[in-house]
């Protein structure tokens, strides 16, 4: 039953569902923004965009894991273990999944739509890819060191998650897996951050589809890529 056709009361829930918990069950959609659980700009969060958006999907994955997920999501990044709790669940989820991209995709805002079976952009969309920002703060000389370590890995998992999606790349065909990583590196080394159009973060790679272009013009044909 489309959404003009439902009462008063029904239309409420809905608009409940929406922006309370951020999901649409009848369409199966989620909706992911902002600051990925970072403390230092929204004090007192305690993982409540991560843990929320691993129970809207398995509810969905539960009602039926035969039928598409569509994941929009804007944000900035945030948190890398709370960003990857998400990709994870994400990359395991039985049900087919779809991230559309909205506004900007930065820093682990890039990583975890990455995990989709499909990745869609808007037009407007701006990718933005970077080593990120170091939590060394405060320690003890020990513990720096180990931190380091520690950032040091995170930066190979998160070249591994971007090498995944640029091998399919026409940029980078008959390129080897290490010509491809060279490359990345380069471009993180030389720019820092690096800001990518939606068109560019096709050409590369990290994006299958921009929305309103050939196969993608609307909703229900992205869907029809994943059912």
């Amino acid at each position: 039953m489309s959404l003009k056709n439902r009462d008063r009361t029904s239309k409420s829930n809905i608009v409940d569902e929406i922006h309370r918990w951020n999901i649409l069950l009848d369409t199966r959609e989620i909706y992911i923004h902002g600051h990925i659980d970072n403390e230092e700009t929204d004090p007192g969060v305690d993982w409540k965009m991560s843990n929320n958006f691993i129970k809207n999907l398995h509810l969905l994955e539960r009602m039926d894991a035969t039928k598409p997920i569509i994941i929009h999501m804007h944000s900035v990044g945030g948190e890398w273990c709370e960003g990857m709790m998400m990709y994870d669940a994400i990359l395991n989820c039985t049900a087919p999944t779809v991230a559309i991209t909205h506004g900007i995709a930065a820093s682990m805002g890039s990583i975890v739509p990455l995990s989709a079976n499909l990745v869609v952009s808007m037009p407007s969309c701006w990718w933005m890819i970077h080593d990120g920002y170091t939590d060394i703060a405060e320690q003890t000389y020990k513990q720096s060191l180990s931190w380091a370590e520690w950032e040091k890995e995170t930066r190979k998992e998160m070249i591994a998650v971007y090498l995944n999606c640029c091998k399919a790349a026409k940029f980078f065909k008959g390129k080897t897996d290490q010509q491809i990583k060279n490359f990345i590196i380069k471009q993180l080394d030389k720019k820092e951050d690096w800001w990518l159009s939606s068109q560019k973060a096709s050409e590369y790679g990290f994006v299958d589809g921009i929305y309103g272009q050939k196969g993608f013009t609307s909703i229900e044909e992205i869907m029809s890529h994943v059912s």
